[in-house]
């Protein structure tokens, strides 16, 4: 999702931190059971409420912060325009394309099965295409915000304003309420990125021991009063129609513990690449950084591809009838390999890289 020429280390390594987090979490969800899945048992678990406390923000900071270089350099209307054709591509091809064939699938399976076919095809396509993939659709609609405001609006402060508060009564279907969730923290990312060309800063020196301290403790102390009402999924973003006090406090606080727990690794995997950076580590050392910088690298192909096998595989094995964390590690790690193959072998292809953002 960034143009840069010469791959920065520190995402790739904290993409694939997340991207590990992204297909646990899942297989939490679609691999421990019919019975443990249909009844959404999986919103009371600790470790899966844990992991979705800060995954998909620190995703989206990162993506924030990776999509600064491109936007402040296409300086006139052809590069503008090159730009958001590139993204158009690599973010919203993919979902189109994905949904075509999994629709097709389903049209095939219940022509086989006698099932009579949806009437309104075109209008079924789109409508599924629209809730697929969606945070693919969140980092498009995130990077048009910021391209527009950058390259249009000044960045004024004041719109930004406006517009978090005009967020809290648009309504949230289609998957707005987690889009408008994700907002903030491409902002942080985008800004973060932006500061930093501004003082010199960068990922090769550990930061300070205090600050990685005070945030894990901020994080740990607000993850005890995570419950299920803290799911975007569950409670989603508007204050319309709501107990409007206490779905402000909601967000606020799913804002805030996402924020802290996302900055607490990024300081913790700031000292992991500076130590695993020395020249005299082992060569198993080596190897493990090497593993989550091609984590980091196809991230995108591993979303995309792992959710279909957790759909069509994973969540379809009958001899899974409960919970079992060592059961979501190997099923995690056999959809993470084959996921990453995949979608290595889509990129060689010219007709198939597109499927996986390439």
């Amino acid at each position: 999702m960034e143009d840069h020429k010469e791959r920065e280390l520190f995402p790739d390594l904290l993409r694939g931190f997340a991207v590990i987090l992204v297909v646990f979490g899942h297989c939490i969800q679609e691999g421990s059971g019919e019975a443990y899945r249909a009844g959404q048992q999986y919103f009371s678990d600790r470790l899966y409420q844990f992991i979705y406390s800060f995954h998909m923000p620190l995703f989206m900071m990162i993506s924030g912060y990776l999509s600064w270089n491109s936007i402040i350099h296409a300086g006139d209307k052809d590069g503008r325009l090159s730009l958001v054709r590139r993204r158009a591509a690599s973010l919203l091809v993919p979902v189109f394309a994905w949904t075509a064939l999994d629709y097709m699938r389903i049209l095939i399976v219940n022509a086989q099965s006698g099932k009579p076919q949806p009437e309104a095809l075109v209008f079924v396509y789109f409508y599924n295409a629209l809730n697929n993939l969606w945070f693919l659709w969140a980092v498009w609609w995130c990077f048009l915000a910021v391209f527009v405001m950058r390259h249009f609006l000044k960045e004024r402060a004041v719109i930004y304003v406006l517009g978090f508060l005009v967020m809290f009564v648009i309504p949230d279907g289609l998957g707005l309420g987690a889009y408008k969730y994700m907002l903030p923290y491409y902002l942080f990312g985008y800004y973060m990125h932006d500061s930093m060309q501004l003082r010199g800063w960068n990922f090769s020196n550990k930061p300070k021991l205090w600050m990685t301290v005070v945030a894990g403790l901020a994080f740990i102390g607000l993850f005890r009063y995570y419950n299920e009402d803290s799911l975007i999924y569950l409670t989603g973003y508007k204050l319309i129609g709501t107990q409007a006090v206490r779905q402000l406090w909601i967000d606020i606080y799913r804002f805030l513990i996402g924020l802290v727990g996302s900055l607490f690794f990024v300081f913790l995997w700031q000292y992991i690449s500076v130590w695993f950076g020395k020249a005299d580590r082992s060569a198993a050392v080596r190897m493990v950084l090497r593993f989550f910088q091609l984590l980091g690298v196809y991230s995108m192909g591993i979303y995309i591809v792992s959710g279909y096998l957790l759909i069509l595989f994973v969540h379809r094995l009958e001899f899974i009838d409960h919970p079992s964390y060592v059961l979501n590690v190997f099923e995690a790690a056999a959809v993470l390999l084959v996921s990453l193959s995949a979608t290595v072998l889509f990129g060689k292809v010219p007709v198939l890289k597109r499927l996986v953002g390439k």
